[in-house]
């Protein structure tokens, strides 16, 4: 049975054991995930990596700057598994750090960018209205 994007945030969250960092993820990147059945818990495990790392856009963390469309947004893009996660870091006024991810997708070129970008509106739509249903 896959899972919700309720359900993979808190095992994402569970990973994060108490780090000043959550992760939300778009509609769209949690399709995206479930593509990669066999590769969950290592994307999993990559994200969580770079929210220990520093998941904040340089030089304030190790995310590189995208551009464009996805200006504001930054990639982990790891060598052992070929593939790339698209998200924004948003930095909260409680101090924390949101990662949010709107695409996860084949280390081809520019495809995933392509897909995140044309998702960009809808996604922060998405965003937008979750976090004014959880802070009413």
């Amino acid at each position: 049975m896959p899972l919700t994007v309720s359900e993979i945030e808190l095992k994402i969250e569970a990973l994060l054991g108490g780090l000043n960092v959550e992760v939300a993820m778009g509609e769209d990147a949690a399709a995206d995930l479930k593509g990669y059945h066999k590769e969950i818990n290592i994307i999993l495990a990559l994200i969580v990596a770079m929210a220990k790392k520093g998941p904040l856009i340089k030089p304030a963390g190790y995310g590189e700057p995208l551009l464009g469309k996805l200006y504001g947004f930054t990639k982990i893009k790891p060598k052992a598994i070929s593939l790339r996660i698209v998200y924004r870091p948003i930095m909260l006024s409680s101090g924390k750090v949101r990662m949010e991810i709107i695409a996860i997708g084949p280390r081809d070129r520019e495809r995933v960018y392509e897909l995140a970008a044309r998702r960009v509106v809808e996604f922060q739509a998405q965003m937008a209205k979750r976090f004014l249903e959880n802070n009413d």
